[in-house]
Protein backbone atom coordinates (compact mmCIF):
# COMPACT_ATOMS: atom_id res chain seq x y z
CA UNK A 1 0.00 0.00 0.00
CA UNK A 2 1.21 3.47 -1.27
CA UNK A 3 1.53 6.54 1.35
CA UNK A 4 -1.65 7.66 -0.24
CA UNK A 5 -3.24 4.64 0.86
CA UNK A 6 -1.86 4.65 4.49
CA UNK A 7 -3.83 8.11 4.94
CA UNK A 8 -6.51 7.53 3.20
CA UNK A 9 -6.88 4.33 5.79
CA UNK A 10 -6.03 6.78 8.81
CA UNK A 11 -8.18 9.18 7.90
CA UNK A 12 -11.28 6.54 7.71
CA UNK A 13 -9.94 5.31 11.01
CA UNK A 14 -9.95 8.50 12.56
CA UNK A 15 -13.68 9.50 11.55
CA UNK A 16 -14.46 6.64 12.66
CA UNK A 17 -13.05 6.63 16.22
CA UNK A 18 -15.05 10.03 16.31
CA UNK A 19 -18.04 8.81 15.52
CA UNK A 20 -17.69 6.67 18.28
CA UNK A 21 -16.34 8.63 21.03
CA UNK A 22 -19.70 11.19 19.84
CA UNK A 23 -22.49 8.34 20.50
CA UNK A 24 -20.22 7.58 23.92
CA UNK A 25 -20.57 11.05 25.08
CA UNK A 26 -24.43 11.43 23.76
CA UNK A 27 -25.38 7.63 25.57
CA UNK A 28 -23.89 9.30 28.78
CA UNK A 29 -25.73 12.81 28.63
CA UNK A 30 -28.89 10.44 27.97
CA UNK A 31 -28.26 8.16 30.42
CA UNK A 32 -26.12 9.64 33.18
CA UNK A 33 -29.20 11.61 35.07
CA UNK A 34 -31.07 8.41 35.16
CA UNK A 35 -28.65 7.06 36.79
CA UNK A 36 -27.23 9.24 39.25
CA UNK A 37 -30.74 10.19 40.38
CA UNK A 38 -31.71 6.28 40.64
CA UNK A 39 -28.06 5.00 42.29
CA UNK A 40 -26.24 7.98 43.65
CA UNK A 41 -28.62 10.08 45.47
CA UNK A 42 -27.25 13.69 46.82
CA UNK A 43 -29.62 13.68 50.15
CA UNK A 44 -31.31 10.99 51.85
CA UNK A 45 -35.59 11.09 51.89
CA UNK A 46 -36.94 13.89 53.72
CA UNK A 47 -38.44 12.71 57.01
CA UNK A 48 -41.30 15.28 58.17
CA UNK A 49 -40.81 16.05 61.81
CA UNK A 50 -43.71 18.34 62.28
CA UNK A 51 -46.15 19.62 60.06
CA UNK A 52 -48.87 21.90 61.52
CA UNK A 53 -51.69 24.55 59.29
CA UNK A 54 -51.01 27.97 59.47
CA UNK A 55 -53.51 30.48 59.32
CA UNK A 56 -54.21 30.07 55.49
CA UNK A 57 -54.17 26.86 55.56
CA UNK A 58 -50.41 26.00 54.10
CA UNK A 59 -48.83 23.44 55.94
CA UNK A 60 -45.86 24.93 57.96
CA UNK A 61 -43.17 21.70 58.00
CA UNK A 62 -39.86 20.88 60.21
CA UNK A 63 -37.86 17.95 58.80
CA UNK A 64 -34.36 16.18 58.42
CA UNK A 65 -32.30 14.62 56.04
CA UNK A 66 -28.86 13.60 55.34
CA UNK A 67 -26.89 15.23 53.08
CA UNK A 68 -24.78 12.44 51.35
CA UNK A 69 -22.91 14.11 48.22
CA UNK A 70 -20.64 17.59 48.27
CA UNK A 71 -23.14 18.92 45.39
CA UNK A 72 -24.20 22.60 44.88
CA UNK A 73 -27.74 23.01 45.92
CA UNK A 74 -29.76 24.80 42.98
CA UNK A 75 -33.49 23.83 44.43
CA UNK A 76 -36.27 22.57 45.48
CA UNK A 77 -39.62 21.59 43.47
CA UNK A 78 -42.64 20.60 45.65
CA UNK A 79 -46.00 19.07 43.88
CA UNK A 80 -49.45 18.51 44.47
CA UNK A 81 -50.82 14.91 43.26
CA UNK A 82 -49.20 11.49 42.25
CA UNK A 83 -46.07 11.63 40.08
CA UNK A 84 -46.96 9.02 38.17
CA UNK A 85 -50.01 10.51 36.86
CA UNK A 86 -51.69 13.77 37.28
CA UNK A 87 -50.02 16.97 39.84
CA UNK A 88 -49.12 20.78 39.25
CA UNK A 89 -46.20 22.63 41.32
CA UNK A 90 -47.11 24.00 44.18
CA UNK A 91 -45.65 27.03 46.47
CA UNK A 92 -42.94 26.16 48.82
CA UNK A 93 -41.07 29.48 51.12
CA UNK A 94 -37.75 28.16 52.73
CA UNK A 95 -37.70 30.52 55.79
CA UNK A 96 -34.85 30.86 57.46
CA UNK A 97 -34.07 31.79 61.10
CA UNK A 98 -33.62 35.81 61.40
CA UNK A 99 -30.40 36.95 60.44
CA UNK A 100 -29.56 33.40 58.88
CA UNK A 101 -27.58 35.04 55.45
CA UNK A 102 -25.47 31.86 54.81
CA UNK A 103 -25.20 29.68 52.05
CA UNK A 104 -28.00 27.91 50.72
CA UNK A 105 -25.81 24.64 50.34
CA UNK A 106 -25.24 22.82 53.30
CA UNK A 107 -22.12 20.50 54.58
CA UNK A 108 -22.30 16.71 54.42
CA UNK A 109 -24.20 14.77 57.03
CA UNK A 110 -27.84 14.91 59.10
CA UNK A 111 -29.56 18.34 58.49
CA UNK A 112 -32.69 19.95 60.10
CA UNK A 113 -34.70 22.03 58.30
CA UNK A 114 -37.34 24.43 58.53
CA UNK A 115 -39.83 25.79 58.51
CA UNK A 116 -41.08 25.77 54.99
CA UNK A 117 -44.07 26.90 54.28
CA UNK A 118 -46.26 24.31 51.48
CA UNK A 119 -48.93 25.72 49.71
CA UNK A 120 -51.34 22.55 50.59
CA UNK A 121 -52.90 21.39 53.77
CA UNK A 122 -50.90 18.88 55.93
CA UNK A 123 -53.52 15.79 54.85
CA UNK A 124 -53.06 17.03 50.72
CA UNK A 125 -48.90 16.93 51.84
CA UNK A 126 -48.92 13.91 53.64
CA UNK A 127 -51.11 11.75 51.75
CA UNK A 128 -50.86 13.12 48.39
CA UNK A 129 -47.66 15.19 47.34
CA UNK A 130 -43.90 14.70 46.46
CA UNK A 131 -41.01 17.27 46.07
CA UNK A 132 -37.78 16.89 43.88
CA UNK A 133 -34.90 18.68 45.18
CA UNK A 134 -31.95 19.84 42.08
CA UNK A 135 -28.33 19.84 42.54
CA UNK A 136 -25.35 20.54 40.53
CA UNK A 137 -22.71 17.35 40.39
CA UNK A 138 -21.01 17.70 37.57
CA UNK A 139 -20.96 20.42 34.77
CA UNK A 140 -23.15 18.09 32.25
CA UNK A 141 -26.22 18.37 33.71
CA UNK A 142 -28.46 19.11 36.82
CA UNK A 143 -28.94 15.77 39.30
CA UNK A 144 -32.51 15.34 40.55
CA UNK A 145 -33.63 13.32 43.49
CA UNK A 146 -36.62 12.41 44.87
CA UNK A 147 -36.62 13.95 48.04
CA UNK A 148 -40.48 13.21 49.20
CA UNK A 149 -42.28 11.01 50.09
Amino acid sequence: MGPVGRWVVFGIKVLCAAVILAAAFFTVLTVGPAIETRFFPVVSKLKITQVRADDDGNSVVYANYSKIRPCEYVGLAWYHGDPAGDFERISVVLLRKDGDTSSPNRPLGTQKAGPWIVGISPDELKGNSFARLSHRCNPLWLTTTDFYP
